[in-house]
């Protein structure tokens, strides 16, 4: 307890010290990062689901597995995990973890295979608010403690990505499990009193301005860190967070937007940055339909698991409506607006530079005519012979008659290129009939829509998982269609389910083998189209010239920013 309170002073004096460092410059040893929007919010492992809640929890939680990064591979005691080796049952359907000793929660309480046991059982619960639920029973069926050292992990088959499922952050068992799981819903973990693990601590959260975190004063089995402490700071959208980073207030960036990436490569021509790129990027925008009435949002299956006849959408019901959009928008001009030509085009779910990708799929062509061809056979049409007023139904599938084409577009404020991407959207669709009502938002906000499942369309972006995640069941399985699931948009298809799983249980993990099951999920993605296909981005980090420490791979810069300093 003694260790707690020293701590605590500790964490009150860096809070002061943190919110004093003016906005106009770093301060001393401190490492900066930025994102923009709105900031994270929620550091509990069992129910956040944001990607910058994630960068703060990777500093206060060891995962259950690390990854090397030179590899991309989860290996065995890299940094960042707890397994220091595993075995695998002759079935490929379990899975035994020998843990890494050492670790402790902030309390003094060690670390133990119980820990990971309870955050799986809260998940498996349907207790607990957990966009993790779409592991349940596929591929996961239990975490098992064996003793406090030893975890067992059994899946339903042999799977390919198997240890991908695996990978849990820890919640401090010994505080709840005399309580329902249900607990964990309101388990407030952005405080600087919740428990952390290491090499940091919460120092301070102040909502969409900046959390700040100090370093641990307990022995962190991957070492302390070498720092005096990290804060992400939160700007109101990307410009004003990259004229902060120009101007000294962060120190690094792993996303720059296109359209300043001129900039970046001029100040490390002047000797003021460092830069690394890598081609093709790791990320790719879309705009993502909703396929179900979102007045009436459900999940897939019900509590028997039976699959649940959706109301479809009005308007993205119809595959041929989907499609047309596919060809009535300029993806190309895209590129070229909106992310300065630093993309390259997609033609269904896997990004070029991925290994699953098949380039043997075509792109949708741009081709308003053909568009309108397709959108009268599905029932939308022109009625007054005025391309400025909305088509209207006259026969669609789903809509009733006269009902306008008219729907919203949703993104998140402060992203320029996506705010790029929806006003050429809204022009290109205005000009064959299609009234867009597009509107830029609270991130935060738009995740609870989109988790509700009560939007029309919306453009966001997918990163791809670290390691490399081919299965895509998460966001296009039926399995993943449930509030606060990824498959927000309702995409449901048998065969595409049939075809995932197969490619997770390929004997032995023959790459070529599964790529070319995963062939055939990108085609019938394509004809389907549960978005309207964008492209995949190039791949560029930036960090001040006064930090050392710094090693960049392809898809991470800060695995080990606790080893980052930096000069004053």
């Amino acid at each position: 307890m003694k260790q707690f309170n020293r701590l605590w002073v500790f964490g009150i004096l860096a809070l002061v010290f943190l919110l004093g460092i003016p906005a106009s410059a770093q301060e001393g040893n401190i490492i900066t990062r930025s994102t923009f929007g709105s900031g994270p919010i929620n550091f509990n492992p069992v129910t956040s689901s944001s990607a910058t809640d994630q960068e703060v929890m990777n500093r206060l939680y060891p995962n259950l597995l690390g990854v090397d990064p030179v590899t991309a591979l989860i290996t065995p005691g890299a940094p960042g995990g707890m397994a220091e080796s595993w075995d695998i049952s002759d079935d490929g359907t379990v899975y035994t973890f020998k843990l890494r000793e050492g670790f402790s929660w902030s309390d003094g309480t060690p670390v133990t295979a119980h820990d990971f046991e309870y955050t799986w059982n809260a998940i498996a619960s349907g207790e607990t608010e957990s966009p993790l639920a779409f592991l349940l029973n596929n591929p996961v069926v239990s975490f098992e403690a064996l003793d406090d050292t030893t975890l067992k992990v059994t899946f339903t088959s042999a799977d390919c990505e198997a240890l991908n499922s695996a990978a849990l952050q820890p919640v401090p068992a010994h505080m709840f499990e005399s309580g329902p799981f249900s607990a964990l819903n309101d388990y407030n973990a952005d405080t600087p009193e919740a428990l952390a693990i290491g090499p940091y601590r919460l120092a301070s959260q102040i909502t969409d301005q900046q959390t700040g975190l100090i370093p641990t004063d307990w022995d962190d089995p991957d070492g302390n860190a070498e720092n005096d402490g990290w804060i992400m700071r939160v700007y109101g959208d990307q410009t004003v967070e990259f004229e902060a980073f120009l101007a000294g207030e962060t120190t690094a960036l792993d996303f720059i937007a296109p359209n300043r990436r001129s900039d970046v490569v001029a100040a490390q021509e002047a000797g003021d940055l460092n830069v690394f790129t890598y081609s093709p990027g790791d990320r790719y925008d879309y705009l993502a339909f909703n396929l179900a009435d979102p007045d009436n949002p459900q999940a897939a299956y019900d509590e028997d698991g039976n699959l649940i006849e959706q109301t479809p959408n009005i308007f993205f019901g119809d595959v041929r409506v989907r499609q047309a959009l596919n060809m009535a928008v300029d993806v190309d001009s895209i590129i070229e607006g909106a992310v300065f030509g630093y993309g390259s085009r997609m033609s269904s779910s896997y990004a070029p530079g991925s290994w699953p990708y098949d380039p043997s799929i075509p792109v949708y062509e741009y081709n308003q005519q053909r568009a309108l061809e397709l959108l009268a056979e599905a029932g939308w049409v022109d009625d007054d012979n005025d391309p400025s007023t909305p088509l209207v139904a006259q026969g669609a599938m789903y809509a009733p008659d006269g009902t306008e084409f008219a729907f919203t577009l949703l993104t998140n404020e402060g992203n320029t290129r996506r705010n790029a991407i929806g006003t050429i959207t809204q022009d290109e669709l205005g000009r064959i009939g299609i009234k867009v009502d597009f509107q830029s938002i609270d991130f935060n906000v738009l995740l609870d829509i989109l988790d509700q499942q009560t939007f029309d369309a919306v453009i966001l972006g997918w990163q791809n998982s670290y390691p490399f995640r081919a299965d895509q069941r998460q966001i296009f399985g039926s399995q993943g269609d449930v509030i606060g699931g990824s498959n927000s948009g309702s995409y449901i298809n048998p065969e595409v389910d049939a075809l995932l799983t197969q490619a997770s249980e390929v004997p032995g993990c023959d790459a070529e083998a599964r790529k070319a099951i995963y062939s055939q999920v990108q085609q019938i993605l394509h004809d389907d189209v549960p978005y309207l296909w964008l492209y995949s981005l190039d791949g560029m980090y930036a960090w001040d010239n006064s930090v050392t420490g710094v090693e960049p791979y392809p898809g991470t810069l800060y695995w080990n920013v606790q080893n980052w300093t930096r000069s004053s």
